[in-house]
């Protein structure tokens, strides 16, 4: 009985390590943010941080800023937007028990990236709109596909002029 347990248990994580994530996705809009008074953006942090893949972020801020483009803004220095990038990672374990009383263990540990991308009027300087997508990374190998399409999860959301 304990090496059926024990086959079904290791199916299980051979699985999941298999699939491919997707981002973990939300956003917040300011009540009452008219979107259609804003025409420009430009960003505040265009240096990627220490110890960052300069051309991960590079990537970031161009998906973002594409994304912005498509829903009817246009980059300007100064915009009538802020946009502040935040970037960080967070090793993770999950434990889990299984098995007869939860006799077995797994313990399965990774990093947990963060994006959000927060938008500012700026003359006034008060929040519009946050956006954050959260996923399991690779940080020595990041992979251009998954921050394109984190990048895109959350902009999606953003509002059209």
């Amino acid at each position: 009985m304990h090496r059926r347990e024990f086959i079904a248990g290791f199916a299980a994580i051979a699985a999941l390590s298999g699939c491919k994530s997707t981002p973990t996705v939300s956003s917040d809009v300011t009540p009452g943010a008219n979107f259609a008074a804003y025409q420009s953006f430009a960003f505040v942090n265009v240096v990627a941080p220490a110890g960052m893949d300069p051309v991960a972020f590079e990537r970031i801020q161009q998906d973002v800023g594409t994304a912005l483009t498509g829903k009817g803004y246009s980059p300007g220095a100064p915009g009538d937007m802020s946009i502040v990038l935040t970037l960080g990672a967070k090793d993770r374990t999950d434990v889990q028990t299984w098995g007869r009383f939860g006799g077995q263990v797994s313990v399965y540990q990774y990093t947990e990236g963060k994006l959000a991308v927060d938008v500012f009027d700026t003359k006034t300087r008060q929040p519009l709109w946050h956006g954050q997508a959260t996923e399991t990374i690779h940080p020595e190998n990041p992979d251009p596909a998954a921050i394109n399409t984190a990048v895109a999860s959350v902009m999606a959301s953003f509002p059209t002029r």
